[in-house]
């Protein structure tokens, strides 16, 4: 996933919430051999590998995370889309999927000649997931989970507070979330410059603002977030209407930080 993980842990002594931490950054590592796509031994590698029709019985992360990217493309109309890189810049973008999946068979199969997998944009999420599965195996509730500055997953608060306190925007219009039960990822051109593509048209997608976008699970909000950036703010309201449990977060041109669906926690 090249990018930096950390755990906040509250409520529990601090060597027992090392112990917890380093039994979650473990399965941290081993998610890494399945889903990175850096890795040539990885499912996601050897499945970069697959010519169209060929198939390739793959791991349980793997189907999972890919079952979850291919529902958030499907759901978003493909405005997140895992396997945007299998084809070529100037290829009609047909609304179809470039991949299918067999879970009894636990199989991936290629639908297009070069098929090029990247979990950039959800992987981060589903792991995040699931190393809070670890922790909560290990009977820590309150904790808060974070990678790469822009996708947060917190369990419950640390006791007499609203929530794990997260930023949004920058100053003077900051903002912040109190933040519980929930997760909050980012996406946005500041970092990286023009790396989200909007797979529907074959360009780099023309919002230059920062958004985020809030589910109850990190996978989703990390998925979405991408979707969101490529959405203009009509369709993320359609899109958060259609989806109550789902919230985003968009900044506006003059700086300030504006709110779609479900906000309950909105910031102060």
């Amino acid at each position: 996933m090249a990018t930096d993980f950390a755990i906040w842990i509250a409520g529990t002594s601090g060597e027992y919430a090392r112990q917890a931490a380093a039994a979650a950054f473990r399965e941290l590592d081993r998610l890494e051999a399945e889903l990175s796509r850096y890795i040539e031994t990885s499912d996601i590698g050897r499945a970069n590998r697959l010519a169209e029709g060929e198939s390739l019985v793959i791991g349980e992360d793997a189907l999972r995370c890919l079952t979850i990217a291919a529902e958030v493309s499907a759901a978003t109309g493909r405005a997140f889309d895992p396997a945007y890189a299998s084809v070529e810049a100037d290829e009609a973008f047909a609304d179809r999927a470039l991949f299918a999946l067999d879970p009894d068979r636990h199989e991936i199969i290629s639908l297009t000649p070069r098929l090029h997998l990247d979990l950039g944009a959800i992987g981060k999420g589903y792991a995040l997931d699931t190393m809070a599965g670890v922790l909560r195996d290990w009977s820590i509730g309150q904790a808060c989970l974070q990678s790469g500055g822009s996708s947060v997953l917190a369990l419950a608060a640390p006791d007499d507070t609203l929530g794990w306190p997260v930023g949004l925007g920058d100053d003077p219009a900051a903002r912040q979330l109190a933040l519980q039960h929930r997760a909050l990822s980012g996406s946005g051109i500041a970092v990286k410059g023009e790396h989200l593509i909007d797979v529907r048209h074959g360009r780099p997608a023309p919002r230059r603002s920062r958004v985020w976008a809030l589910a109850d699970d990190a996978a989703h909000s990390d998925a979405l977030s991408t979707a969101f950036f490529i959405f203009d703010d009509a369709a993320i309201t359609r899109f958060c209407a259609e989806n109550p449990g789902i919230g985003a977060f968009v900044v506006q041109e003059d700086g300030s930080v504006r709110g779609f669906g479900a906000i309950g926690d909105s910031p102060e």
